[in-house]
């Protein structure tokens, strides 16, 4: 025992004492900040007012273009707001026959685009109100700006059409009677469900036990395979058993890599302290500061890091260079970005068979069920939610499968550390596995 908690305290001390470390403790949650939030922020960042430059093409031959024209430079962003988010170039009526002035006009107004001094234009076709074939032409994909050109234009055109029919009725009242809702999804038990704050919370948590896990694990790997080269060793495990050697460096890299999450912890929880300082809005307070989805998320990254930290000092016992490990590093990141991979199908099906098949693999099951309780975020740990029971499941079944890794892996590590310049292959390993 005593010689395991030499090897773990040697494994420990080399990384924690090092300056990459602390930086690491402060740069990577500003990395996964920067990775995450600010493209949220900046996706939902709209217009400021007047910057957004208009053209219309209006060929239906009625007053589509000037409606749509004329709601478009009264929409404000707010209410408090006192100038147009938009701004008019200009609208321009064309013939519907006149195919080659539609053309020329084209040109005109892509090249206005080219030169930045129109952002986009809207063509209005022919028998619009009936085909409902209207065309927006820009270089962005802003969907914000474009789902409100598409709402503005589908009133007018529905106005149209009521105004063609017979039916005798105010037509503002009809289309008051028919308006759209943006319904305020909500979990059972009231709080407010926002996509935005349950995916990149998700995408979070999971990028931290993907940094981990390959950060620490590579190390982990990179020091076999240099120990074995130099040959440093066969001293090691003349002192040690293979065992203890193997369990030592895993575990001491998995407390250098506990410390840093416990620092994270830390500054999280004095940031729930002084949450109202912070301004940070309930909805995603109620994510990140969820005591089930710490737990199990604690549970799981421990578990993550033990399991693949050993599949790494398995790899770095039967490989030679790093060249050779470097090919099987390819599935084990695969395996840890399917989650983000398949997150936006989580977000909108977290309970279905697929997803509830994919997160009881496993090596997949950390990640993948680290996903889930963020998506369905229980607020207790109430058994009578079978997101909760699932999750004990998942913790017990990859805790189980992680020993049984253990074993396996400290077999083929004990004959792979003291094998120089022949690459093993799976006939060799297997043998390695049953010998006494």
């Amino acid at each position: 025992m005593s010689k395991f908690r030499t090897v773990f305290n040697v494994e420990y001390s080399q990384v924690v004492k090092k300056k990459s470390f602390l930086v690491g403790i402060f740069l990577t949650p500003i990395i996964m900040i920067a990775f995450t939030v600010l493209p949220a922020v900046f996706a939902t960042q709209g217009v400021s007012p007047g910057q957004d430059t208009f053209a219309i093409i209006d060929m239906s031959g009625s007053d589509i273009g000037q409606r749509l024209a004329d709601a478009i430079t009264e929409y404000k962003l707010d209410n408090d707001s006192t100038q147009s988010a938009h701004r008019l170039y200009q609208l321009y009526h064309i013939d519907p026959d006149n195919t080659h002035a539609l053309d020329s006009m084209r040109s005109f107004l892509d090249s206005l685009i080219l030169d930045k001094e129109v952002d986009r234009y809207v063509i209005i076709m022919p028998n619009a109100e009936k085909t409902d074939s209207v065309l927006m032409i820009s270089k962005s994909l802003g969907f914000r700006i474009a789902r409100r050109f598409d709402r503005i234009i589908s009133n007018i055109l529905t106005k149209k059409r009521f105004e063609g029919s017979n039916i005798d009725v105010d037509v503002d009242k009809i289309l008051s009677l028919t308006r759209r809702i943006d319904m305020i999804q909500k979990a059972p038990g009231g709080k407010t469900r926002d996509f935005l704050s349950i995916y990149f919370g998700a995408l979070i948590f999971i990028l931290i036990v993907f940094a981990s896990v390959m950060g620490f694990g590579q190390i982990l790997m990179r020091s076999i395979i240099d120990e074995k080269n130099s040959r440093i060793v066969e001293v090691l495990v003349s002192s040690v058993s293979p065992f203890q050697l193997m369990m030592g460096k895993v575990l001491g890299l998995g407390a250098a890599n506990l410390t840093q999450v416990a620092v994270w912890l830390v500054i999280g929880l004095g940031i729930f302290i002084f949450r109202g300082a912070f301004n940070i809005p309930a909805h995603i307070g109620d994510i990140i500061f969820n005591p089930v989805i710490i737990l199990f998320f604690v549970l799981f990254m421990v578990i993550a890091y033990i399991m693949y930290s050993t599949i790494f000092a398995l790899i770095g016992s039967i490989c030679n260079t790093d060249k050779e490990a470097q090919n099987f590093i390819f599935p084990i990141t695969i395996l840890l970005m399917l989650p983000i991979i398949l997150l936006m199908y989580m977000v909108q099906q977290p309970d279905s068979t697929f997803s509830k098949i994919l997160s009881f693999i496993p090596l997949l099951t950390p990640t993948m069920m680290v996903a889930r309780i963020n998506i369905m975020a229980p607020e207790s740990f109430s058994f009578a939610d079978p997101i909760v029971i699932e999750a004990g499941l998942g913790v017990l079944t990859s805790a189980l499968f992680t020993v049984g890794l253990i074993w396996v892996a400290a077999r083929i590590f004990r004959v792979g550390i003291l094998m120089y310049g022949k690459r093993a292959t799976l006939p060799e390993i297997l043998k390695w596995i049953k010998y006494r």
